[in-house]
């Protein structure tokens, strides 16, 4: 009985040590579990540079970035979500969540450079 566990255990630990080789994936589900090991460090990301930009800002100005975060969740998920399938595609949110970490970035270095544009917020 220890041998099979111990078989069963060994299995998985290698399984899941190649599909963490990104570089080398060897199938479908190694490219899924890639990008969502990709796309969970860019949500994380996202919500850094969300709450960093966030403290640069007056009161006025983060209720118009709230509003354009949530604006932009919204476009992300009817864009990346196939409701009838009841999938998600990850690759879509990878994407689009990058995007919107350039943006963040860009609002940030405007702050901390020429100042907060509150014009710049709701885009």
């Amino acid at each position: 009985m220890h041998k099979i566990i111990l078989t069963l255990l060994c299995a998985t630990i290698a399984t899941f040590s190649y599909a963490d080789n990104c570089d080398n994936a060897r199938n479908t589900y190694d490219d899924i579990y890639c990008t969502n090991k990709i796309y969970a460090s860019a949500d994380a990301d996202l919500n850094k540079n969300y709450q960093q930009l966030r403290k640069q800002l007056n009161t006025a100005q983060q209720k118009i970035l709230k509003k354009s975060q949530l604006a932009w969740i919204r476009q992300r998920d009817a864009e990346c979500t196939d409701d009838v399938q009841s999938t998600v595609n990850v690759q879509c949110r990878l994407t689009t969540t990058q995007d919107r970490n350039h943006w963040l970035q860009e609002r940030l270095r405007e702050c901390q450079t020429v100042g907060c544009k509150t014009s710049r917020l709701g885009d």
